[in-house]
């Protein structure tokens, strides 16, 4: 196919940076095509941030510049252009979601998927939460207590997130968004985070989950809950579990919720997982 006028501007927008390529991630205000087209984007948002530590490890001999356009929808729209007008400056990268186990993969070397449902499971692992406990109080806890509660609360998550995975598969989803999912956790901070079963029973019965179908469902389609429990809902349980040790361990209270996520953006790459690393070994060209 020809190039569009608009896939043009596209294609040209790295001339404007003076870098080699522009990568388009979620996050920040939503903009129509058209927008992103003439060169609207958002600066900085921690979709950004992340995106530009896994080219700056797995590419560092490129330049890039990171622009934020609010919804995985613009990103797509993205992708499409990549895919019909063989954009080569342009990179789409985006939260995968459930589209491995759904099948709705694009695959181009310029459209870029988290590993796990989202930046957060990638990112969040029990090392990356010592690190930050121990960074933040100049102290030194036992891995084994992050461990324990960590595993725990994805196990109790884990058929919840065959729920959502399941309801994916039919357009829709299991947990609240975008907000509304800490109503299923117990979150105060004298104990670790868990979840309230009750509520999770309520969800199961308003949405009239089959329960049969969701394991069979999950089971088949091998759902690990780490790797696909809803990012935003994996993020703020790795928050509490910090706070919660922050507070029992070394009496500190009111470290911000921003400042977190980018500490764990910050450390992650020194605790990134074997299969986590190939992964994006493979997929950054």
């Amino acid at each position: 196919m020809a190039f569009t006028r608009t896939s043009t501007g596209l294609q040209n927008q790295h001339l404007f940076h003076g870098v080699d390529f522009i990568v388009f991630v979620e996050g920040g205000q939503s903009y129509t095509k058209v927008q992103i087209d003439n060169g609207k984007f958002t600066e900085g948002s921690i979709d950004c941030i992340f995106w530009s530590k896994i080219f700056e490890k797995y590419k560092p001999s490129s330049k890039f510049k990171f622009k934020a356009i609010g919804s995985k929808t613009a990103v797509l729209q993205v992708a499409d252009d990549i895919l019909n007008n063989n954009l080569t400056t342009v990179y789409a990268a985006m939260d995968q979601e459930f589209d491995t186990v759904l099948n709705k993969i694009y695959k181009h070397d310029r459209i870029l998927y988290t590993f796990g449902y989202s930046w957060e499971n990638d990112v969040w692992n029990e090392n990356v939460i010592k690190k930050i406990v121990d960074a933040s109080s100049a102290g030194n806890i036992e891995i084994n207590e992050v461990i324990e509660p960590f595993q725990k609360f994805i196990k109790e998550f884990k058929f919840s997130t065959y729920c959502d995975g399941y309801e994916f598969s039919n357009n829709r989803s299991f947990f609240p968004r975008p907000s509304n999912h800490l109503k299923l956790v117990d979150c105060d901070l004298s104990s670790p985070p868990f979840m309230k079963k009750d509520e999770v029973n309520n969800l199961v019965v308003i949405k009239a989950i089959v329960k049969s179908r969701v394991y069979s469902f999950g089971s088949r389609k091998k759902i690990d809950c780490h790797r696909y429990l809803y990012g935003h809902l994996l993020g703020d349980l790795a928050k509490l579990l910090l706070k919660h040790l922050l507070r029992v361990k070394h009496g500190i209270s009111g470290l911000g919720d921003e400042i977190i996520r980018r500490m764990a953006i910050t450390y992650f790459l020194e605790f990134i997982p074997a299969n986590i690393d190939a992964y994006y070994r493979e997929i950054i060209k």
